[in-house]
């Protein structure tokens, strides 16, 4: 792709986040209209803003896991959407200074483009929920429907810019996304719930008390992803070592894993089993199993692989890919992830797979063999692409 049509590109993406903050700014307004705030009493808010925006984790596929949700709830709840858009804007714009002044990196349009809609429908919502009364437990409905509105529309919304620029289904994305991030979420919605409540008699020590929890629930995210990280890192030691014995395959078992995700994604799974389908891919592409079998007594033994925990649920579709005759039942699912991974093997290695796709074409049905098959060509012309 040549550089002025990237550049191009990149115009149409900034553009399109433009015209999503001023739509959702005039939204938000209208809906709200501008209700001056003690700006002293908000400072404080303004100043957690900016530091959460300092924390932002950022994901493998471009998305952002965002700290300062649960502040950003209660300021509209608190002081108003106009005020919060203010606050937001500032605390955005000199956490960008000072996280990328020295590089090129331009993050902040899409940072605000995402919490303005959230902001606006989180007024939206507030204005619907207000007008009905639900006694001593309003403030309680009244901030949860608020952070609901808040965080599910700022993520379709980052979901939906993704899924354009990566030409993804949105409706994956928006799952996937929400099963990683939901107890995330969830705390997010608990704390600002806890902001506000805390607010009248704490004060300024008490939004330092919700600061406290919202970074001791971005670092349980960060472990999370460290040790998803840590399991990736060892199963590409394990791949660098068996590929380091052969002349040409250099890159190969990557490539397989790639496409079976690919594949598994263009299925309809998300999460966490696109990653088992990966690690499957790789695991059946060098020939290692959970077991060995004795070929003169039959009996079967546990490889050092059975040990490794985070490898477990990897077991069944590795299993029966190696043995598609065996008659034992077997998951309709784990069958179809193993077909999908032998497929995906076969891609790169036809003679390899020959056996598994025969036999677990066997175990299908007509309508299922044919989705998976789709499943992976498509995959692979996109990698293609």
């Amino acid at each position: 792709m040549s550089s002025g049509s990237s550049h191009r590109m990149s115009g149409a993406h900034t553009g399109a986040h433009d015209i999503a903050v001023l739509v959702a700014a005039t939204v938000a307004y209208v809906a709200h209209g501008w209700q001056p705030s003690e700006w002293l009493s908000a400072l404080p808010y303004a100043i957690a803003l900016a530091t959460l925006a300092l924390m932002d984790v950022e994901l493998p596929h471009g998305d952002t896991v965002d700290v300062d949700a649960s502040v950003v709830i209660a300021c509209v709840y608190i002081f108003g959407p106009m005020p919060t858009l203010g606050m937001v804007l500032l605390a955005r714009t000199i956490a960008h200074l000072l996280r990328y002044a020295r590089t090129r990196t331009w993050t902040l349009v899409p940072a605000l483009a995402k919490r303005v809609i959230g902001i606006a429908a989180a007024t939206l919502a507030l204005n619907a929920v207000s007008s009905v009364s639900f006694g001593r437990i309003q403030v309680y409905v009244e901030v949860f429907v608020v952070g609901l509105a808040y965080t599910l529309a700022s993520l379709i919304y980052a979901q939906i810019s993704l899924a354009l620029t990566r030409r993804d289904s949105i409706v994956r994305m928006t799952l996937a996304n929400l099963v990683l991030q939901g107890p995330v979420l969830a705390a997010e919605m608990s704390v600002a719930i806890l902001v506000v409540l805390v607010r009248e008699g704490m004060g300024i020590w008490g939004l330092v008390l919700v600061m406290l929890l919202a970074v001791m629930t971005r670092q349980s995210f960060v472990l999370l992803l460290d040790t998803r990280q840590g399991y990736q890192s060892t199963i590409e030691a394990l791949v660098g070592a068996m590929e380091a014995q052969l002349v040409h395959g250099s890159g190969v078992g990557n490539r397989v894993a790639a496409l079976a995700r690919a594949a598994g994604a263009e299925y309809g799974w998300f999460g966490r089993s696109l990653e088992n389908m990966g690690y499957a891919a790789l695991l059946v592409h060098f020939g290692l199993s959970f077991v060995m079998r004795d070929e003169e007594t039959g009996e079967v033994r546990p490889t050092p692989l059975a040990e490794v925990e985070f490898l477990r649920p990897v077991a069944p579709i590795v299993e029966i890919a190696e043995n598609p005759q065996v008659s034992a039942p077997v998951q309709r699912s784990v069958t179809i992830a193993a077909y999908i991974v032998a497929l995906s093997v076969a891609h790169m290695n036809p003679q390899r797979a020959e056996r598994m796709v025969a036999g677990l074409s066997a175990r299908l049905t007509p309508k299922e063999r044919w989705r998976c098959e789709d499943a992976v060509a498509r995959a692979a012309q996109k990698q293609a692409a």
